[in-house]
């Protein structure tokens, strides 16, 4: 057996240290190699660092170096790293929309996603998970595929999240977030966010198109007539619109658009939603027959192409009384002509008096007035249907007042009975 010069038994404890000391810094230097973004070194590789020290004596003999190993072995250093886009715009709404999400592993050995999770905003509805060809209904199911899942270091897994976009949520930024860790080691874990920005579309619809109202004109004190259009936000988002009522002015005067004085006002509606937007205006006293359009136009603030005009056609209606007065035999049916018929002294005879409305608006308190002849003498009276009318008569003038309003193309009778002088 060689043994070994006393002076280099004497270094042996103190080269030791120094390989020690080497190792140390070894690890430590692979460590902030790591922690800088190197590579890691493979989970179970052997470090093996060895050491010599060469040496003299005094009268300069050699003597074969001295030399001591170690070895360590590498362990598992977790790490997980979740990418996906950073943003995406689909359309609002929509639905089947697909997004990627890639999970690294960036560690040094074969490891698993431990927990899976994906939150998504609201708006936004997740119907389904998928990894390559294997879809997976619910986050459970996903769960458990990736839980069987190996991941070479440095390899990576694919989720893909389908997700439906709810209707108005243009403009909005909604985000989508999926967190995994580590199976082996649960305490690393990484997300990745990815924000879903629908593109804004403007849109609206203003009806009636074309419909047709009739109006009596105003008369003092002024009655305002209001009519009621409806305004829709056909967009996908919130929208403010501005709101013009026209008329060419003819006999048409607006007073105030959804309660602001004057022809314009403004309304926000949400996407979807359908607002009622009160026209108040007048109508001047004009011949009857005459027409005039009442036009309310929306116009989306955020974008002057989207806007609806809608409208209705007023027409100016009046009531037209006409009369007719025939003289019958006291059987109310047998006609007195005048021609050929005469009349005797104490005869009772019947005058009939009809009333009828040629107009297109409805009378109202309609009332016949007949002063009889100083060669009659009053005798009785009576309406077409009795309850409709209240008559009276004073020094030989019948009044005859009808309650219910006399509608346009109606007529109505009243009976005055006379005896002759």
């Amino acid at each position: 057996m060689t043994t070994l010069p006393r002076r280099t038994r004497a270094l042996a404890p103190r080269i030791s240290r120094w390989l020690a000391v080497g190792a140390i810094a070894l690890l430590a230097t692979l460590a902030t190699a790591q922690s800088a973004g190197a590579q890691a070194t493979p989970e179970g590789t052997v470090i093996t660092n060895t050491a010599s020290a060469s040496y003299t004596d005094a009268n300069n003999n050699t003597y074969t170096a001295a030399t001591a190993s170690v070895s360590v072995t590498v362990g598992f250093l977790a790490g997980i790293d979740v990418a996906s886009v950073a943003t995406v715009s689909p359309a609002s709404p929509s639905s089947a929309n697909t997004l990627n999400f890639t999970i690294d592993n960036t560690g040094n050995g074969i490891d698993t996603v431990g927990t899976v999770n994906v939150t998504a905003a609201a708006g936004l509805t997740i119907t389904g998970y998928a990894i390559g060809a294997s879809n997976y209904a619910n986050l459970g199911a996903l769960q458990a595929a990736l839980n069987v899942l190996t991941i070479a270091s440095g390899g990576n897994v694919v989720v893909t999240v389908t997700y439906n976009v709810a209707t108005g949520q243009g403009g909005a930024t909604l985000p989508i977030t999926l967190t995994a860790t580590s199976k082996r080691t649960p305490a690393t874990t990484d997300a990745s966010t990815t924000n879903v920005t629908p593109a804004t579309n403007r849109g609206v619809v203003t009806t009636p198109d074309a419909a047709t109202l009739d109006r009596l004109p105003n008369n003092a004190p002024t009655v305002n007539y209001t009519y009621a259009f409806s305004v829709q936000n056909t967009g996908n988002a919130s929208d403010v619109f501005n709101l013009v009522a026209s008329t060419p002015g003819a006999f048409i005067t607006i007073v105030s658009v959804n309660g602001t004085l004057g022809s314009s006002s403004t309304a926000s509606i949400a996407s979807g939603a359908t607002s009622t937007i009160n026209v108040v205006y007048t109508v001047a006293n004009v011949a009857a027959g005459s027409t005039e359009a009442l036009t309310l136009t929306a116009t989306s603030q955020n974008d002057a192409l989207a806007t609806n005009p809608g409208d209705v056609t007023v027409r100016v209606v009046k009531a037209a009384l006409a009369m007719t007065k025939v003289a019958y035999r006291d059987n109310q049916t047998t006609v007195i002509n005048n021609t050929t018929d005469r009349v005797l002294p104490g005869e009772f005879i019947q005058y009939q008096i009809t009333v009828t409305n040629s107009g297109l608006a409805s009378a109202s308190t309609v009332s016949i007035t007949d002063a009889l002849p100083a060669a009659v003498t009053y005798n009785a009276a009576s309406g077409d249907i009795g309850a409709d009318w209240s008559i009276s008569q004073l020094t030989g003038t019948v009044t005859a007042s009808l309650t219910p309003a006399l509608a346009s193309s109606g007529s109505r009778f009243i009976w005055i009975r006379v005896q002759v002088k």
